[in-house]
């Protein structure tokens, strides 16, 4: 099984947290960019908003906003580093390398299946105000260079329906709540982002190689027993820090069947005592 959390059960208390910009900023952001799509297209008009629209349209949006934030705490995070020999990960999450760091290769068709979103954490000290508008103009001009041919009047038509909609509101999910405070970087975090909370049966899809660094921990024996038994083709590697050059080093190792013989054992009264040596 691979878990993917939701924002409460993260370690970060502001996991998830920030604020709407305003329902405002969709006629503006929407005008704007329809209006440099169609003079790059050498159309010498403007979009502009609606008026009479206007509230209805705040309205609606206001209704969205919150359905989107509400949304948002209901998304499963799998969280994940982009390197193996990251070495504060190693120390607090590892128990001071009284673990293992897994590597994962994520297929197009599973994540296609599972409905699941990549998605690199950015980091910020500025205060979070989470325009969702910004996501759609990326998504109506991504829509312009997939269709060069379309009017500013045919994306616009393309950009009210569901599918389009839908799109655009996921990744802007995505965004959302991957989106931390600068402390966090050293991390360099990605994330896999799934539409519910909860365990997929996807991990003999995703493992590829498993790291460990010491091998004085309890757990170690059972973990590689289990390597065997259900992951077979997974590779082992070590991964070592020095001070000295090479400051990192990653060894691959193979696992190796050490066959274990049983001697049979004589009844106790039919031991006989060593010479010279008194029994009872």
């Amino acid at each position: 099984m691979a878990y993917f959390a939701g924002p409460g059960e993260l370690n970060d208390s502001l996991e998830a947290k920030f604020t709407m910009a305003g329902p405002e900023t969709y006629a503006t952001k929407l005008s704007e960019v329809l209006t440099q799509l169609a003079q790059e297209k050498g159309a010498p008009y403007r979009f502009e908003p609606d008026p009479a629209h206007e509230e209805q349209v705040k309205q609606e949006l206001a209704a969205e906003s919150a359905a989107f934030s509400k949304n948002c705490q209901r998304l499963g995070i799998y969280s994940c580093t982009t390197r193996p020999d990251n070495q504060p990960m190693w120390a607090y999450y590892c128990n001071d390398s009284r673990g293992i760091c897994l590597e994962l290769e994520w297929p197009d068709d599973l994540v296609k299946e599972y409905e699941l979103l990549p998605t690199f954490v950015s980091y910020s000290a500025s205060p979070r105000l989470h325009d969702r508008f910004d996501d759609m103009q990326q998504a109506i001009r991504a829509l312009a260079k997939r269709h060069p041919d379309w009017t500013a009047e045919e994306l616009l038509e393309h950009s009210t329906k569901p599918g389009f909609i839908r799109n655009w509101m996921i990744r802007s999910m995505g965004r959302a709540v991957s989106t931390k405070h600068l402390d966090w970087a050293h991390e360099q975090e990605l994330r896999m982002i799934s539409p519910t909370v909860g365990a997929l049966p996807i991990l003999k899809r995703l493992l590829r190689r498993v790291y460990f660094t010491r091998t004085d921990f309890p757990e170690w024996g059972p973990i590689m027993m289990i390597l065997h038994q259900l992951y077979p083709e997974v590779e082992l590697a070590r991964v070592d820090f020095s001070h000295t050059e090479p400051l990192v080093s990653v060894v691959p190792l193979a696992k190796k069947l050490i066959p274990v013989i049983k001697r049979a054992s004589a009844p106790l009264d039919e031991v006989e005592a060593p010479p010279d040596t008194a029994s009872d």
